[in-house]
């Protein structure tokens, strides 16, 4: 494991070095809200950011520039000029200046990107531009250069900001008209939507910085920044860190990594927080770790170990090396760790080897086991059980040395735990995920394939779960012969506005659960909405009609809460894709007057929504009846293919436009 560990670390520094990123990309520019090349292509920029200059200057030096190029794969360092605390450029200006230039000249000569940083919470216009001033004159003929002219600002008004930015952009651009000049926003960096509102007017290659810590700033501050891109406003992600905004506390690593991919999604440039040996989580180093670089692992923080993995999954043009691909409702801690949730959930990555081990366990509140569809090079080969307790590595037979592409899906629900996977011991080789259209299939047990799979016990014995097979359920099958990626957000027993034994009263319904990414109602983790898909196929209705077990009293059907849940609920999905279109499935275990009210009911829905010219117009798919073969009632296997069946030309249509 030594020398494969060696050999990897290697490797690492032999690719990065002799990367001259700025020759490559040479003047960056922005197109649109995209930071470009000289070219006119679309680029990204991640590095990391020396801390505070005034108090961690020792790592303010040529060698460490070096060593974040060469070992940590950055294509741009932040410089962090200290300015209000004691000793910093306000009271000491040549000292601090000399620590920026080091920095500065370092990453011109090693051929990176380097953010020359006024890192300041107050606003001092006259130091700023005399400060500006000087560095354009100085730096302004280099494509490396990025000006950021006000880092953090506290309770300053946007106003009173967008008023000093636009004084010290006009010096910057006396000297330098063309590089780009980053721009902050009130509240740390964290009210881009007061930009969104009153952008600065008559500029160029300007644009604005929000800031963000992993375990503070969550699903609502994405959303904002959504919102103003969306807008028009092009934004740098010039801070980031996995902690908690004080820079200290714990880290939220799967928050962290939504950050990430959203970020990867939106080929936002992104930098992170620093490079130091304070005693705080943010820092990255250990006092042991050297000026000059040439740092050990040992010689890394947490924060650091995590940075340096994450800046080594790019190239030199920021391009996100794909090596292990995640779908459906999952959670990662890692590029290559985390937890398949929703059933359908999927890790996939290609390797080469006769064998190959995936290390796996499945995880809940109780210990039991579960279930993973395996997938070699497009066949599907059958089910793994994951066996209760800890993680362990499950052998794949791939029967041949050549490279292979592994697709594993959870066969199993949300409600059956989830099933962690690691695959740091997994030699991934880099691949490009195919583009495809995207289907969400919202529904209940027969979206989950509930019931549908007796290859490994029949109906009747073991776990309620051990026919449960997810990859074979009527959506995924539709999906693949389409050739989209699908997403299923559906839950054993639910309803739209009653579960099949239960009214809302007693239990969560699948509208209470859908914004949850565990599909539950206890914890706490949005359903992010990055995956946007061009079909949303939802097929609730099965357990609302039901009569439940006939021992325990049921209240009639009640149409009108049914109509009523369906229209709110297909609203907030409008909310949340608006592009996408919605389409009301029917249930073939629902037949004869029963069915013929459910359509009613449905077209009701429909109709409701017949003058919105907003968002595509809502369609109806409608199953023929069927007496499923599956276990308790459920689609079978064959089933589900004649429903898929039915799905896919009506779908087609509709993925065409």
């Amino acid at each position: 494991m030594k020398k494969i560990l060696a050999f990897i670390f290697l490797s690492i520094c032999i690719i990065s070095f002799g990367k001259n990123p700025v020759k490559e990309i040479g003047n960056l520019q922005l197109v649109g809200m995209q930071l470009s090349d000289s070219k006119g292509q679309p680029v990204r920029l991640v590095g990391t950011s020396f801390g505070w200059n005034n108090w961690h200057s020792k790592y303010y030096t040529k060698g460490t520039v070096k060593w974040l190029k060469e070992d940590w794969n950055v294509n741009i360092v932040r410089a962090a000029m200290g300015i209000e605390p004691d000793g910093a450029y306000l009271q000491k200006p040549e000292q601090n200046l000399k620590d920026i230039e080091t920095v500065v000249d370092a990453a011109i000569k090693e051929g990176i990107y380097v953010i020359i940083d006024w890192h300041a919470h107050k606003i001092h216009t006259k130091e700023a531009k005399d400060f500006f001033n000087k560095m354009s004159k100085k730096y302004g003929k280099y494509p490396n250069i990025i000006y950021e002219i006000f880092n953090e600002p506290e309770k300053q008004s946007w106003e009173e900001v967008k008023t000093y930015a636009e004084n010290v952009i006009k010096t910057i651009r006396k000297n330098d008209p063309d590089n780009i000049i980053l721009v902050g926003c009130p509240e740390w960096d964290q009210r881009i939507d007061l930009v969104q509102k009153n952008p600065i007017k008559n500029v160029t290659n300007v644009m604005y910085t929000v800031h963000f810590y992993a375990a503070t700033h969550t699903q609502w501050l994405r959303d904002r920044t959504d919102e103003a891109i969306a807008s028009g406003i092009p934004v740098f992600i010039s801070e980031s860190a996995g902690m908690e905004a004080s820079g200290d506390g714990n880290f939220d690593f799967p928050e962290w990594q939504r950050y990430i991919d959203w970020m990867d999604d939106r080929k936002l440039s992104w930098i992170t927080w620093s490079i130091s040996s304070k005693d705080e989580t943010c820092s990255m180093l250990l006092p042991t770790a050297s000026a000059d670089g040439n740092w050990k692992l040992s010689d890394l923080k947490t924060a650091g170990i995590r940075t340096r993995e994450y800046l080594n999954q790019y190239d030199s043009r920021g391009n996100h090396i794909t090596k292990f691909n995640w779908g459906g409702r999952t959670e990662k801690t890692s590029y290559n760790k985390g937890l398949l949730v929703g059933p359908g959930s999927y890790i996939e990555f290609e390797t080469e080897g006769t064998t190959i081990e995936v290390n796996l366990k499945s995880t809940d509140t109780y210990s039991h086991h579960n279930y993973i569809a395996l997938e070699i090079d497009g066949k599907y080969i059958g089910r793994i059980k994951v066996d209760a307790g800890d993680s362990k590595n499950y052998k794949i037979e791939t029967g041949s040395p050549a490279k292979h592409h592994i697709r594993l899906t959870k066969a199993t629900e949300a409600s059956n735990g989830y099933i962690e996977f690691d695959g740091t011991q997994i030699n991934a080789i880099p691949f490009t995920v195919k583009i495809q259209k995207k289907i969400e299939f919202i529904g209940d047990s027969i979206t989950c394939g509930m019931g549908n799979d007796e290859s490994l016990l029949p109906c009747g014995q073991g776990e309620w779960y051990d026919q449960h097979n997810a990859y074979l359920a009527y959506g995924p099958v539709a999906a693949r012969a389409l050739g989209a990626d699908y997403l299923l957000s559906s839950v054993s027993g639910y309803g739209m506005y009653r579960n099949w034994n239960t009214e809302n009263s007693e239990e969560t319904i699948l509208p209470d659960v859908y914004g949850n990414l565990f599909l539950n109602g206890n914890g706490k983790t949005e359903f992010g909405s990055n995956y946007q898909p061009d079909i949303v196929s939802i097929c609730l209705g099965t357990n609302d009609f039901s009569d439940g077990d006939s021992k325990k009293t049921r209240l009639p059907f009640n149409q009108y809460k049914y109509i009523g849940n369906y229209i709110e609920f297909i609203q907030m999905i409008q909310k949340r894709y608006p592009k996408a279109q919605i389409i009301l499935l029917n249930s073939p275990m629902v037949n004869g007057e029963k069915n013929k009210q459910f359509i009613s009911y449905l077209n009701q829905v429909k109709d409701f929504f017949k003058n919105d010219t907003e968002h595509k117009p809502i369609e109806i798919f409608e199953f023929k009846e069927m007496t499923p073969k599956g276990c308790s009632y459920h689609p079978s296997i064959a089933d589900d293919e004649i429903m898929a069946n039915q799905l896919i030309p009506f779908y087609q249509k509709f993925l065409k436009n």
